[in-house]
């Protein structure tokens, strides 16, 4: 009889760990938990690799440490004539001033960090953008001069294409953390009915922080503001999943220039796998883009924990490639 998905979550004792021992479940390969949430040995015939949380054999230091270092992915895609949105380090809180009154619509973020921490989407005077910039150096893993970057915000929905060698495996649309009103609960009432769902999903809460209070500011209501039957308030800029984002599959819509993007992408930092993130308006025709960023050892939950779409396994292509290669 076959195992679900939380009997290989309470194995792995990790989210993403737990999706690789379902893949090599079905591609009759071996495995071992060698430390629980964290580690573990995968055997096929006289091959052994390791997975390490979400990091796999397919990544290789210079390629892993271009796409951990925003600045670095920018400066590397840019140089090969990739779309990617205007980008400088920010080294004080003057710089991050001038950066905001040159292109008004920015992202203050840490120069190295994961799941949206430490971001700030668009700041709306200097106080915002003060504050944004010591947020960003508090969360920044940046252990150079450059700990905080701004951005050019660029309009568009978010996409995230999973790359593996030279193919796209996943694409899903992302969309950010959101409530619908029924006319009677506040916003903060409706959070805590939806985080309960999204417990149940074994997915992450959506957060009240910083970025939620501005998002509501901006559109001049509060946390108590009681929304319209089926009105849609969006709760923040960013669309992580570990911040209560959710996710679309929508790789039949996908135009091909964007999958030879990201494709391109991934080569050119010199790596075989990687999700990479492309900001556009319309993903069905090529049009004005950017490439976000690249991840290195993307999580793979966002293309299993789909709102909308068939589930795409794509831990299974991922272990089958890697047991070809090693």
């Amino acid at each position: 009889m076959s195992k679900t998905y939380k009997q290989y979550l309470q194995e792995a004792g990790n989210v993403h760990l737990a999706y690789y021992l379902e893949a090599a479940d079905s591609l009759n390969i071996e495995y071992e938990v060698l430390v629980k949430g964290l580690l573990a040995i995968f055997r096929k015939e006289k091959k052994h690799w390791y997975i390490i949380n979400t990091a796999t054999p397919l990544t290789n230091t210079p390629s892993t440490t271009i796409a951990k270092r925003k600045n670095l992915t920018n400066r590397v895609l840019s140089k090969f004539d990739m779309p990617v949105p205007k980008q400088l380090p920010l080294k004080s809180k003057e710089d991050a001033v001038r950066f905001f009154n040159n292109y008004k619509d920015i992202v203050i973020k840490p120069s190295q960090q994961l799941g949206g921490i430490g971001v700030t989407l668009l700041p709306k005077d200097r106080k915002d953008v003060l504050r944004a910039y010591s947020y960003a150096k508090k969360h920044s893993k940046g252990t150079g001069s450059t700990k905080v970057i701004g951005e050019q915000f660029i309009q568009g929905d978010n996409y995230r294409l999973l790359v593996l060698d030279n193919q796209v495996i996943g694409i899903v649309r992302r969309k950010s953390a959101f409530v619908t009103g029924n006319g009677k609960d506040s916003i903060k009432k409706l959070i805590e009915k939806k985080n309960k769902g999204r417990k149940k999903d074994l997915l992450k809460p959506i957060t009240i922080d910083n970025e939620v209070k501005q998002r509501l500011d901006n559109l001049g209501i509060s946390m108590k503001y009681i929304p319209k039957d089926r009105e849609e308030i969006r709760l923040r800029y960013n669309c992580n999943l570990s911040t209560g984002g959710t996710t679309q599959e929508c790789s039949k819509e996908t135009h091909q220039y964007y999958k030879d993007l990201a494709i391109e992408s991934v080569r050119v930092i010199g790596a075989k796998f990687g999700g990479v993130d492309i900001i556009t308006p319309d993903i069905t025709k090529p049009t004005k883009c950017v490439i976000n960023e690249i991840n290195y050892n993307p999580g793979l939950r966002l293309h299993y924990k789909v709102q909308q779409g068939e589930v795409v396994k794509v831990a299974i292509p991922i272990m089958d490639y890697i047991s070809k290669i090693v």
